[in-house]
């Protein structure tokens, strides 16, 4: 009996310490599913995952990878019908942001520092009897809604839920999943904050030198700078070219028709010159060039020779044209052509026309008047007959002869003057 008896206490013992073991587990598996709500994003890679029955994707989600792939698995069959229904995509969609937030117990939905929705609600399979769990209905079967609001579809209503949440390009709410259980989040879009207003800035516009104001995000650097220093007018030396002078002037009033910025331009130039009267080659001041006076082609002061007539000898010389004395030589060169002269030629007392050079005191004289004849006496003039019959026809006759005497005179006479 006592054998009996001690067996049954073995037994009993034995049974005590497996239920207390058993409850033990179950406390951990409780203790577990009440902590999954509450892994931080630090724990994804080894974040507690709720497999119980409530789950719609049970074991939940740590990325979209794998709610990729959990809706192509689709089991109860159901997911990728739930997905829809909360406009839960596949695939990111072009533009959108996958960001790891947390889903609160005063219904806010957190990313990046800011809440992007409110009033969340989540879904789930089974009836946890909270006073806003209510009953909606996916393609025709029951699921279960609760509200996040004083934490009532938590398992530990003063924490929070990790969360894979969607945002669009502008930073507007989309969706929403808790990681643990991959139940989809439904809740209210809050508009997000508008970025501040640009302050207003004053910058040196660069192609004006002008100060503007503009707002702080219009700045370019190719066109502005900060440094309003840069817009004050920079001063420039310049070679002022009429003057010749190296003058002072702001950067904007340069102008190449005027200035040069090389100021060497402004040093005296000495060039060499033909001066025209004096045909002699001089060096100037490169302003001083006066085309009346000088001429920039040093040939023009080569000694030009000319032919001239001496004016003395009556010969034709070559001289150097600065050499031309007009009281000594001409230009006409006929001026040294022999001078011809009316002489008498002395044997046959002819008057005849030589050269100057050619007189011969022997065979000429220029007195004309020795080729004259002896004068020839006048011939006595006929007395006039009586105008009748025959007489008058001889007297005729004889007027006739007389004048062709004397037209043979005066043919002589002039010839001896000739």
């Amino acid at each position: 009996m006592r054998g009996v008896s001690m067996l049954n206490k073995f037994r009993y013992f034995a049974g005590t310490k497996a239920a207390v073991a058993g409850l033990f587990v179950l406390a951990l598996v409780v203790t577990a599913g009440a902590g999954i709500y509450r892994m931080g994003l630090g724990e994804a890679q080894a974040m507690a995952r709720d497999c119980s029955t409530n789950s719609i994707i049970k074991c939940g989600i740590a990325d979209y990878n794998e709610l990729t792939a959990k809706y192509d698995e689709n089991a109860h069959g159901d997911v990728r019908a739930i997905m829809d229904h909360y406009w839960i995509k596949r695939e990111v969609q072009a533009g959108d942001r996958v960001v790891h937030g947390t889903a609160n117990n005063r219904g806010e939905v957190i990313a990046e520092g800011r809440v992007v929705a409110t009033n969340a609600a989540s879904i789930g399979r089974e009836n946890l009897g909270k006073p806003s769990t209510h009953e909606i209905s996916i393609n025709g079967k029951k699921y279960y809604q609760t509200s996040h609001v004083g934490g009532e579809a938590f398992a530990n209503p003063g924490g929070s839920l990790d969360a894979l949440i969607v945002l669009d390009a502008e930073g507007n709410f989309k969706y929403a999943l808790v990681k643990a259980c991959g139940n989809p989040i439904y809740a209210k879009p809050v508009e997000p904050p508008k970025p501040p207003e640009p302050k207003e800035i004053q910058v040196c516009e660069l192609e004006s030198k002008k100060i503007i104001a503009i707002k702080e995000n219009k700045f370019d650097e190719t066109k502005h700078s900060k440094n309003l220093e840069d817009c004050k007018e920079k001063e420039i030396k310049v070679c002022e070219l009429e003057s010749k002078r190296i003058i002072t002037i702001k950067e904007s009033e340069f102008d190449e028709a005027k200035h040069s910025k090389n100021l060497d331009d402004c040093k005296e130039k000495k060039i060499k010159v033909c001066e025209l009267e004096s045909k002699t080659i001089i060096t100037i001041n490169e302003d001083e060039f006066d085309e009346t006076k000088h001429s920039k082609n040093l040939k023009d002061c080569e000694e030009v020779e000319i032919k001239v007539c001496e004016l003395e000898s009556k010969t034709i010389v070559t001289i150097k044209e600065s050499e031309f004395d007009e009281a000594k030589h001409s230009k006409n060169l006929a001026d040294c052509e022999p001078k011809k002269v009316q002489v008498c030629e002395v044997e046959t007392k002819e008057i005849i026309t030589i050269k100057e050079d050619e007189l011969d005191a022997d065979k000429h004289t220029v007195d004309l008047t020795k080729c004259e004849d002896e004068p020839v006496p006048t011939p006595p003039t006929p007395t006039e007959l009586p105008k009748t019959g025959a007489t008058t026809s001889l007297l005729s006759a004889v007027a006739g002869i007389s004048s062709i005497s004397l037209a043979s005179y005066y043919y002589a006479m002039s010839r001896r003057n000739g």
